[in-house]
């Protein structure tokens, strides 16, 4: 019961602030033309507002992974099987990541690549089906992460937070673009992490504990960012990051910071 009020409380959230939007006007007719201005505030403050909180509630300080064995994986499974034909192979069985509401999750890994990926359902409405492949620098200083929708990168990236996005990319394009991103840290002096299945729910775990000690600095101005992102489908994370002027000045802080 729950999950299904978690599921359309979106929606009904932003009904009531559509009809904020629409009769506030009327409750606050004393102030004149200002009350469309003092309307629009209102919404806005209580969209960041509930924007902030939802992306708080979905990231945890320490996130529960429960393995779910017996899921059918529906269309997932293709994907999975399209990782799989490239070298990845599972990190143990999907899971239940313990966001609201709980998503479903395939994880991945390729030993001999350094990298993870992961396959996901949200349980939202409607449900959204993605994948990403994602590799940790050494040192716990960030990692890389290539993703096929810019919906992975609605958050402000954290200063060691490399990101790409390459719109509607195929899990073969999403790796080549992966590797051709780690040859060029590496080629910069930045090494990352070996990886394994049984290191995957530790590093996933603080990957998501990183994250949201990034927005509780500054969640408001997060969420805001976030609403932009989302409503413009906008980011500078768009392409391999040798051509996003972001990473390259998270890379040369990354660079500067280790020679340091």
């Amino acid at each position: 019961m729950k999950d299904k009020a978690l599921k359309v409380l979106p929606i009904l959230v932003g009904v009531a602030l559509g009809f904020l939007l629409v009769s506030a006007p009327e409750w606050f007719r004393g102030l004149g033309p200002a009350r469309f201005l003092v309307a629009a505030t209102l919404v806005f403050v209580f969209l960041v507002s509930f924007v902030a909180l939802t992306i708080s509630a979905n990231l945890p300080a320490d996130i529960a992974l429960t393995p779910a064995p017996e899921t059918d994986l529906g269309q997932l499974r293709a994907i999975v099987e399209s990782y799989q034909a490239l070298g990845f192979s599972p990190a143990g069985p999907p899971l239940l990541a313990g966001v609201s509401p709980p998503a479903l999750m395939v994880p991945l890994v390729h030993p001999g690549g350094k990298m993870y990926a992961t396959v996901f359902r949200t349980a939202t409405v409607p449900a959204k089906t993605s994948f990403d492949v994602v590799s940790l620098l050494d040192g716990g200083r960030g990692g890389l992460t290539t993703s096929p929708t810019p919906a992975g990168a609605t958050l402000p990236a954290a200063p060691g937070d490399l990101r790409q996005v390459f719109n509607g990319a195929a899990p073969s394009a999403l790796v080549e673009h992966h590797r051709s991103a780690l040859a060029y840290l590496e080629g910069r002096g930045l090494p990352f992490k070996a990886v394994s299945a049984p290191t995957f729910t530790a590093d996933f775990k603080a990957a998501v504990a990183a994250q949201r000690a990034h927005f509780l600095t500054r969640p408001i101005r997060c969420a805001a960012v976030a609403i932009w992102r989302s409503a413009t489908k906008l980011t500078p994370h768009v392409g391999p990051i040798d051509r996003q002027p972001l990473a390259q000045r998270q890379i040369a802080a990354l660079v500067t910071g280790r020679r340091g």
